[in-house]
């Protein structure tokens, strides 16, 4: 019978066991994965069968320019929405919105690899971001994540770790950094655009929890902000890289396969 097992720590010793290795954040497979690959890419109508007792590890359900997406990956990234419900509606965190989260990002990070144009944020920046962020996710309340042992038992709720999440919004600081440096020159966030965010946006989706101190939370809401008003130029490169590039679903349940920046649209245009 076949089975699934979804466990990350199952996920990591399997692929070091199957001689699955990570390079720039993205997974380079041998041998079997590179076999997966080629069967997609030439759009078989079925699976091959597999062995009596055969156990199904993992499978590539994208691949972009060369780097792969695996399953595991999307379900990752399902599981990093709870850290953003304002910008990724948990009732819309679909499979296949979260792969072509993966996918904006995956053509963002590359081009960041071919210009060098991007410096990693502080580690002290990024505790203090996250430290922001224990007090305006709204399901934290229940878990007090103002205290490490809440942050801790919320993380665990949701099948994260404090390296995990620590090391992706590291990834998506100097995401965000660099989009800012290229589509965000001369764009401005001004204090009263700032308050209106909080007041009209942020306080009610808490429904009625006490919210933050604005000071608290406006570097976070400027950073929204500024998504919202780089987001268009964002979306006409991103497309324009989808174009010029190669981008394959090869897993129908994800998308259109074998379409090139198909399938379910973006949330995030990459940022995420």
């Amino acid at each position: 019978m076949l089975r699934r097992l979804r466990t990350k720590s199952w996920y990591r010793a399997s692929r070091e066991r199957f001689g699955l290795t990570t390079v720039g954040g993205r997974y380079k497979v041998w041998g079997l994965i590179l076999a997966m690959i080629a069967a997609g890419a030439c759009g078989q109508q079925g699976a091959a069968p597999l062995p009596p007792g055969a156990v199904v590890l993992d499978h590539v359900v994208a691949v972009i320019n060369g780097s792969v997406i695996l399953e595991s990956d999307v379900q990752e990234e399902i599981d990093y929405g709870v850290l953003q419900p304002f910008s990724v509606n948990p009732a819309r965190n679909t499979p296949q919105r979260a792969l072509q989260r993966l996918i904006d990002r995956a053509l963002i990070l590359q081009q960041m690899q071919a210009t060098q144009a991007a410096t990693p944020p502080a580690p002290e920046e990024v505790q203090h971001r996250l430290t922001e962020l224990r007090t305006v996710i709204p399901e934290c309340a229940q878990y007090h994540c103002q205290t490490e042992a809440g942050w801790k038992a919320f993380l665990k709720a949701h099948g994260l770790t404090e390296q995990e999440v620590e090391k992706h919004w590291t990834e998506r600081m100097t995401i965000l950094s660099f989009i800012q440096s290229r589509f965000g020159s001369g764009v401005r966030v001004t204090p009263q655009e700032i308050a209106d965010y909080y007041n009209k946006t942020l306080v009610p989706q808490l429904h009625g929890q006490k919210p933050p101190p604005l000071a608290s939370v406006s570097d976070r809401i400027q950073e929204i902000l500024l998504q919202q008003r780089v987001s268009s130029l964002l979306l006409e490169w991103l497309q324009s890289l989808k174009s010029e590039g190669s981008v394959s679903i090869l897993d129908p349940a994800y998308g259109q396969v074998g379409t090139t920046g198909s399938g379910d649209e973006s949330e995030s245009g990459g940022q995420s």
